[in-house]
C-alpha cells in the first residue's frame, strides 16, 4: 500500500490585510513539523502543494530542513486541486443573503474580526448555506465542484504513484476534510463540522491501493504538543 500525508499549513495571518501568509506562529509550527519529520526519518517520493502562499511556505520549511540535514527530498509540485476554497468570495457573496434572512446579525458583524468566536459562529452559517446550495449568488465555486476538484486531485495522485510510495500534500482544512469525507463517506454537514477541528500544521494520513483510499490517521499534532509551547496549538 501507499500513503499520503495531508499536511495543513501553519497558522495564517487572520485579521491582517494579507491573510495568505504565515504568521510568526505559523512559521514556527512549520519548522517544528519539518524537524519532526526529519527526526522520525520520513522519506517522501513526491511533494505537492496548492497555490496558496501559506501552503508553499509550509512546504518550503520541510524542504529546507531536509536539505540542511543531508536528506534527499523531492522538489514540491503545484497541484491546484488542493487549493483551499475561496472563503472570502463565499463570505462576500452569501453574507447579503444571510442578512436579508436574518437582519439581527448585523450587530454581530460589527464585532468582527476581533471577536473570533463570533466570526466562527457566522462563518459556520455561511459555509453551511454554501454547502447546501441554498443561495442565489453566482460567480463562486460551488461546494459540489469543490468536492469534485479534491476527488480528482486524489485520483491523479494515486494513479501517478504506484505501490509502496509515501507522498506529502501541503494543503488547507477544506481539502483535508474532503479527503476524510471520501475515505469515510461523510455527509456535507459532517465534513464541514470536521473541518473546524483541523489544527494548523497537523498531519492527516490516508493509505491507498487499487481498491480505494482508507483513513490511517487524523489531525495528528503530537509534534506540536511535544514542543511544549501552547501557542503552537491553533485552529486559525
Amino acid at each position: 500500500m501507499s500513503e499520503i500525508f495531508f499536511i495543513r499549513h501553519g497558522q495564517a495571518s487572520f485579521g491582517q490585510e494579507n491573510y495568505d501568509r504565515l504568521s510568526s506562529i505559523g512559521v514556527l509550527q512549520a519548522q517544528v513539523l519539518a524537524k519532526h519529520l526529519v527526526k522520525t526519518g520520513k522519506q517522501f517520493d513526491a511533494l505537492y502543494h496548492g497555490e496558496m502562499q501559506r501552503q508553499r511556505k509550509t512546504a518550503r520549511e520541510l524542504v529546507h530542513h531536509y536539505c540542511t540535514s543531508g536528506l534527499a527530498v523531492p522538489q514540491p509540485v503545484v497541484q491546484i486541486a488542493f487549493n483551499e476554497y475561496d472563503s472570502f468570495a463565499v463570505w462576500q457573496a452569501l453574507i447579503p443573503e444571510l442578512l436579508e434572512d436574518d437582519p439581527a446579525i448585523s450587530k454581530d458583524l460589527e464585532k468582527l474580526p476581533q471577536d473570533q468566536r463570533m466570526f466562527q459562529k457566522i462563518f459556520s452559517r455561511v459555509m453551511a448555506r454554501w454547502a447546501a446550495g441554498t443561495y442565489s449568488a453566482t460567480g463562486i465555486e460551488r461546494w459540489d465542484d469543490f468536492v469534485a476538484r479534491v476527488r480528482q486531485g486524489i485520483d491523479e495522485l494515486t494513479a501517478a504513484h504506484g505501490d509502496g510510495k509515501r507522498l506529502a500534500v501541503f494543503t488547507s482544512g477544506g481539502p483535508i476534510s474532503v479527503v476524510v469525507r471520501l475515505a469515510l463517506g461523510l455527509s456535507d454537514a459532517a465534513t464541514l463540522a470536521l473541518s473546524w477541528q483541523l489544527m494548523n500544521a497537523s498531519i492527516t494520513r490516508i493509505k491507498y491501493n487499487r481498491h480505494g483510499i482508507m483513513l490511517a490517521g487524523f489531525n495528528e499534532v503530537a509534534h506540536l504538543e511535544l514542543a511544549g509551547d501552547e501557542r503552537l496549538l491553533t485552529y486559525r
